[in-house]
């Protein structure tokens, strides 16, 4: 037996500890807002079918709460491995090759985030001042969710490629 198998690296131990500490945090933070997302909106039903009110600005909260769950909750799917991918063919092909795959999916991802946070930061100063009609706050507080997203999966990408590239193809006995 080789002792070439899946041990990990450094480079890859260091990727992945980093990895798992953004996780775990932006994980508690998602379930959190969940929670309050989930209180809110029941409260906004109660309040209206039951006392006839509302909570002013309860339903523009809950839209923006979301936008950033969905800007976070899509980092941190790709950091567990998960992302919009069809892989029928790829999960046919060789390991190594699938490998290399994999590593190209997340190049493509990683330079399609860092181009989508260049441009949400140009759209953020053009409309990002006017403020929430509503809510009486600038528009930048919500947007800024896009870029934040973008920079986390752009991290995420970048770990998983050094851990890929660090890990040791198993050697078969």
């Amino acid at each position: 037996m080789n002792d070439r198998s899946t041990h990990p690296g450094a480079a890859e131990r260091w990727a992945l500890a980093l990895e798992r500490g953004a996780i775990r945090g932006l994980e508690a933070l998602l379930t959190v807002t969940f929670a309050f997302i989930f209180i809110l909106v029941v409260s906004l039903v109660v309040l209206r079918y039951v006392f006839n009110s509302t909570i002013v600005g309860g339903n523009e909260a809950t839209v923006m709460l979301f936008i950033y769950t969905t800007a976070l909750g899509s980092a941190v799917e790709l950091a567990h491995g998960k992302h919009i991918a069809i892989d029928a063919l790829v999960a046919r092909l060789p390991p190594a090759l699938s490998r290399r795959l994999d590593v190209f999916n997340l190049i493509v991802i990683a330079a399609l985030n860092a181009a989508l946070f260049v441009y949400s930061l140009d759209w953020i100063g053009a409309v990002g001042g006017s403020e929430h009609p509503v809510m009486h706050i600038p528009e930048g507080v919500v947007e800024v969710a896009v870029p934040i997203g973008c920079a986390l999966t752009f991290i995420f990408c970048v770990t998983r490629i050094v851990a890929a590239l660090a890990a040791k193809p198993a050697v078969p006995e």
